[in-house]
Order: structure tokens, then sequence, then C-alpha cells
């Protein structure tokens, strides 16, 4: 499984939305911005790089996502913000990480993540089956 997920979200994120996704990855995270445009580096309890946050980006243009993700996103109609998560390769779990932190996010401004996991496709603004 890869260790990077997407959250394509209907709403951009505040800072309500990324405290709670970060607790949705473990109580004893920290956490450092890194440089000035905003993204974040998620430490694991060890103080290891767990995952790498990279600033939201509002997608307009139709057919991007299709473009770069493939047509499993084709019906996903901007705009959307789009936030990359990168797990540590090195660091067990880090994949399980991306995906509850990207899940999350997008549990709490409508959207979904891509890869697509069932456990959270269903709850997400998109509908069941949308990535």
């Amino acid at each position: 499984m890869s260790n990077d997920v997407i959250a394509l979200l209907r709403d951009e994120p505040d800072e309500e939305a990324i405290i709670a996704a970060l607790a949705a990855v473990g109580p004893d995270v920290g956490v450092t911005a890194l440089g000035e445009g905003g993204a974040l580096e998620v430490r694991d309890e060890g103080g290891r790089s767990l995952l790498l946050v990279e600033a939201p980006i509002l997608v307009r243009v139709r057919g991007e996502l299709e473009r770069v993700l493939g047509p499993e996103v084709a019906h996903v109609e901007p705009p959307v913000w789009w936030v990359e998560v990168q797990g540590n390769e090195q660091v067990a779990n880090s994949d399980i990480a991306a995906m509850r932190f990207a899940g999350e996010l997008s549990l709490r401004t409508g959207g979904s993540i891509w890869p697509a996991d069932p456990a959270f496709v269903d709850r997400a603004g998109f509908g069941a089956g949308d990535a």
C-alpha cells in the first residue's frame, strides 16, 4: 500500500479540522510548521517524522483531478481542496496514520480520500464509491 493519501475536500480545512485530523493519528503526535508555506511535519511519540502534510491547494480546473489521479475521480467536480498527506516509508504504519489523518479531514470538511478506503468513503461528502 502506498504511504501517500490525498484528501479531496469541499471546504478549505480550518484549524479545528486540522486538530481533529491530528488527534485521529494519535494522542502523542508532535507537529512542526515547515516554512511559511503551510506544510506540517507530524512526528510520532518517539520524535520520528511520521507524516508530511502539504498545504491545501484549491483545484478549480475541470478534468484536472482525473488527469492526475485517474478516471475513478472523474465525477468529482471542482472546486475542491487538495491536501496531500505523505507517510514516511521508513516508519511502520505511516500508511495507516496518513489514512487516518486524511479520512478525518475529509469527514470534517466534506469530501473523500484517494486512494479510496471503504471505511471512509461511505461517510464522505461525495457519496459512496466516490474518490
